[in-house]
């Protein structure tokens, strides 16, 4: 009976530590802190790498050096406020537009 309460409190603790780290790799992901935070679409970079073949190394080296920053600069809460902001110009241009072009009907009888 003690070999069995001591070997379901170890498989508990198992399943809660990885529970807990599997939870942390998520979080990571999410905050974009991982390492794989690099997605690959294969029919996409297969497409663009064809596109670029003929490209020389200084364009090369720019646009990685460029990526780069740009990676950077994505995973900022700056990032997001300017995309907020974006969406939010948009959703108001487009209500505006719609608010004039509505056309009141009178009957005339």
């Amino acid at each position: 009976m003690l070999i069995g309460f001591i070997a379901a409190a170890e498989t508990m603790m198992y399943a809660v530590s990885r529970s807990k780290r599997q939870q942390a790799q998520r979080q990571q992901v999410l905050m974009g802190n991982s390492l794989d935070s690099v997605r690959a679409l294969p029919h996409v970079d297969d497409y663009l790498k064809r596109k670029t073949a003929g490209a020389s190394r200084g364009q090369v080296f720019v646009a990685s050096k460029l990526a780069e920053i740009c990676r950077r600069a994505v995973h900022t809460r700056s990032f997001e406020y300017l995309v907020l902001h974006l969406i939010r110009t948009v959703i108001n241009r487009r209500s505006k537009y719609f608010n004039n072009t509505q056309r009141r009907m009178t009957i005339c009888k």
